[in-house]
């Protein structure tokens, strides 16, 4: 009697069953154990990732500016009246441009293992993308694409981009061809007669060498007068005329900077990687010296000022961070794939306290650590630098 009333539960119980089993076809069971808290268990099967922490790239430019004396400096007020002129050789610095951008890498303390499980094979298949360096960039639940694959077999469709036996290896199609062209020029020999002249020289004042210069810078601008009041009489065309001022120009200045000096200028660009750590206290690092009158320097030596890296979190995830550490307390069976939510920062390079480049970036170890749910997640991409979610598609 007891025996008949239990069979209608019983029944119950199995169609209940079932329709769980038929509910959720599709999604691949997994479990993700982190390598800090919980050993994964070695005969188990799956895949190992990390997530990625960034790193704070800095650019530093330093302009190195050289004055040099003209050899001629004493005799120019006297000769041409100039001023302004270079007194002495010097050399000095300054910081230029500044760029502060972000990269990844794996994070060594932030590594999991993704546990698949067997019984769960045929109930769906699972692709997971990693960048170069092993932290993930997304997954995907491609058991649909396999019974796109099983159905076009069924039904002779080979179109289909899953049965193409060849890929497009050779794309584009296009090709650059190159012709080589040879040009040959012949030139009539000529017969050059050599003069031998026997001379005897003395060496000049550099008063009177100074003169003869300043001689001739009067003359280069006795032409450029000429030149722009036509007083040659000579309809010369546009492009002539400005290419005769450019070159007389260019001469003059060349003459001239033997009596004023010259100034040569170049630049040389430093870079520097820090790693911020991952508390809210944020990070300061110094990463080298700079001295106007010596450049950049090591950042152990005591020459100059220092130049330091300081990376203030904003503090925008603290309301997370409680629901995290209860999320965390609650025990369960099965966790998704761990992923982190990044911290915006303000990131400042300071010289001698004063700053010089400042960005706010995401620094994603200074941010929140959690996990997705085992199951009912088809579709997830994370951001490829700071490894943020940025798509995500539940069934």
């Amino acid at each position: 009697m007891k025996s008949n009333q239990l069979r209608p539960v019983v029944k119950l119980c199995f169609l209940f069953f079932l329709f769980i089993q038929v509910s959720f076809p599709g999604f691949t069971q997994i479990n993700v154990v982190s390598f800090n808290s919980n050993s994964p268990i070695a005969d188990k099967d799956g895949i190992i990732y990390s997530l990625p922490r960034n790193i704070v790239k800095v650019k530093l430019e330093i302009v190195k500016t050289e004055n040099f004396r003209g050899p001629y400096a004493a005799f120019s007020s006297k000769l041409l009246g100039a001023t302004g002129i270079v007194e002495e050789n010097s050399v000095s610095y300054e910081i230029g441009n500044v760029e502060l951008s972000s990269l990844a890498e794996a994070d060594p303390d932030q590594i999991y293992f993704v546990e698949l499980d067997a019984k769960s094979k045929d109930a769906g298949s699972l692709m997971i993308t990693l960048s170069d360096e092993g932290f993930i960039r997304g997954y995907t639940d491609i058991t649909s694409v396999e019974k796109e694959v099983r159905n076009a077999i069924n039904t002779g469709d080979y179109n289909n981009e899953n049965l193409k036996p060849f890929r497009d290896l050779l794309k584009p199609v296009l090709i650059e061809k190159v012709d080589t062209i040879v040009r040959r020029i012949s030139i009539d020999t000529t017969t050059v007669e050599e003069k031998v002249l026997k001379r005897s020289i003395s060496e000049k004042l550099p008063e009177q060498q100074a003169r003869e210069v300043a001689d001739l810078i009067y003359r280069i601008q006795d032409s450029k007068f000429s030149l722009v009041t036509g007083y040659q009489e000579v309809n010369y065309s546009r492009e002539s005329l400005e290419f005769m001022l450019e070159q007389l120009n260019k001469l003059e200045n060349e003459y001239l900077a033997l009596f004023k000096g010259t100034q040569k200028i170049s630049k040389q660009v430093y870079t520097y990687y820090v790693t911020p750590q991952s508390s809210r206290e944020g990070t300061l690092e110094t990463i080298c010296r700079f001295s106007k009158s010596k450049g950049l320097s090591d950042k152990s030596t005591s020459i100059g000022e220092s130049v330091s890296l300081v990376i203030t979190p904003l503090n925008r995830n603290m309301k997370l961070e409680e629901f995290v550490k209860q999320r965390d307390q609650v025990a369960k069976k099965m966790r998704g794939f761990y992923y982190r939510i990044p911290e915006k920062s303000l990131v400042t390079l300071r010289a001698g306290g004063i700053a010089v480049a400042e960005n706010q970036m995401l620094i994603s170890q200074m941010g929140v650590v959690t996990y997705l749910p085992a199951t009912h997640i088809k579709d997830v991409g994370f951001h490829p630098e700071n490894g943020a979610i940025i798509r995500a598609v539940a069934e």
